[in-house]
């Protein structure tokens, strides 16, 4: 009867079958509040914001990445910073590092931007592929303080606002 026990509390302790774990872009509304995905984008927290990563995918004009500074609320205003270029790195899947320069977007894409200010930058990364799985990192600073942001698991088909 004991060994029975034993392995009872064993097969419990263990649990029944296997269960494969959530990917790592997951994470439960439990977290903080919110989802980290959102439509063709990808959210990280940025302090009181959201920094989105989307890419753009084309073989006429390059390959892109874009990351958008927006609230952390249902409205998804985007937040203006006094930066005019972001530093990044992408590491992808079999461990090669590419350096990142996001500059802001073109004046069109961000047009409520005020001068010296930007939400919405964008950065060539012509070695990217549509299948490639990314770590993004980069360190945006918010109130002249630095936070380091990192999207895992960035799938550059999967979160394509552009195509072609």
């Amino acid at each position: 009867m004991a060994l029975r026990l034993l392995a009872l509390s064993v097969a419990f302790l263990l649990g029944c079958g296997s269960r494969d774990p959530k990917p790592a872009t997951h994470r439960d509304d439990t977290d903080h509040g919110h989802s980290h995905e959102r439509g063709k984008m990808m959210l990280a927290d940025l302090g009181p914001y959201h920094a989105g990563l989307t890419a753009h995918l084309s073989s006429k004009t390059g390959n892109e990445l874009d990351i958008l500074i927006e609230t952390a609320n249902d409205a998804h205003t985007p937040v203006p910073l006094p930066l005019m270029k972001l530093t990044a790195k992408a590491r992808t899947a079999d461990g090669k590092e590419h350096a990142l320069e996001f500059e802001p977007s073109e004046p069109e894409e961000r047009k409520d931007d005020p001068p010296g200010k930007c939400s919405h930058f964008t950065a060539k990364a012509a070695w990217m592929k549509s299948e490639d799985i990314l770590s993004v990192t980069a360190r945006i600073e918010i109130d002249g303080k630095p936070q380091r942001v990192e999207w895992k698991d960035f799938n550059p088909k999967k979160y394509a606002h552009f195509e072609e």
